[in-house]
């Protein structure tokens, strides 16, 4: 069956982002598969082999239940906004033309577009949830996408240098629900740099928290065990103390050094020079204790 959307997003951003306003829209036209190419801004980097297939049998027995959102590309092609997913799902199915929804969009409109689009699905797993996300703040920031995570942390640090950009991006992110743009980059954003092993266990259902937490090993082989230890229902603590086993517990030196003096044996050990040495300490201490 084709994927639930979420209209509520959409609903709140309509009039802040381009496009938006047309994902709940009914298709004005059709246009052939083969002039269709891929968007720059997908969200998406992983198409399950087998969800395309219940798909496209969807496909086949239903048809394209909501219209691809394209912008056109000026060479006769078209450039999918919103909806590669239904795309590649009707190629499977042997569909020739799909509806489609044509805007002008520019490309930080686009990215916008895409980003809200697929926040809006049931289905998506962490990572491109993240970096869906991170597309809206590099987009309401017109900075790369590889440059948004600094930009962000730089915000948050010093908000007073850009107060319109911190407006802008609490806008967005109220609009889009869950988290604000803060705790984003503080919490998950670092998914995205986590190593590949690390990456597909969270494409598999792995928590983003213990994903984070054995992303800090650097050998596989070990890495390799925490996962499976993951998997298998280590805690995030559990982990965290695999990963920096916690220091022993370091005995207070006061209560040591008083311990010893206690014990007759010590003192009766030491030297007439050892002995003066520790008296004169000990009158030092006293007088520090009664100047406190």
């Amino acid at each position: 069956m084709s994927r639930k959307a979420r209209p509520a997003i959409g609903a709140r951003l309509t009039g802040l982002v381009e496009g938006v306003e047309a994902l709940g829209q009914p298709a004005a036209t059709t246009l052939p598969v083969a002039d269709l190419r891929p968007g720059a801004f997908q969200p998406r980097v992983h198409f399950s082999p087998e969800g395309l297939e219940e798909l496209a049998r969807s496909v086949r027995e239903q048809g394209i239940l909501q219209p691809l959102l394209v912008r056109p590309l000026g060479d006769g092609r078209y450039e999918i906004v919103a909806g590669e997913r239904r795309w590649r799902a009707a190629r499977l199915a042997g569909l020739t033309e799909v509806p489609v929804l044509l805007r002008n969009l520019t490309d930080a409109q686009a990215q916008l577009a895409a980003a809200v689009e697929n926040l809006q699905r049931e289905d998506l797993n962490v990572l491109e949830e993240v970096r869906a996300r991170l597309q809206v703040a590099a987009s309401t920031l017109g900075v790369p996408a590889n440059e948004a995570v600094a930009r962000l942390f730089a915000l948050d640090r010093r908000p007073e240098e850009d107060p319109e950009a911190v407006a802008r991006l609490d806008t967005m992110f109220s609009a889009l629900g869950r988290e604000t743009w803060r705790s984003f980059v503080k919490n998950r954003a670092a998914v995205l740099n986590l190593p590949e092993d690390v990456q597909e266990a969270m494409r598999a259902g792995l928590d983003y928290r213990k994903a984070l937490v054995v992303g800090r090993v650097a050998d596989p082989g070990r890495r390799a065990e925490l996962l499976r230890a993951a998997v298998e229902g280590a805690t995030v603590q559990a982990l965290r103390e695999q990963v920096s086993p916690p220091r022993p517990q370091e005995a207070d030196p006061v209560q040591v050094v008083a311990r010893r003096l206690a014990d007759r044996q010590t003192l009766a050990g030491l030297d007439a020079a050892r002995r003066r040495k520790v008296e004169k300490l000990l009158q030092q201490i006293g007088e520090l204790l009664d100047s406190a």
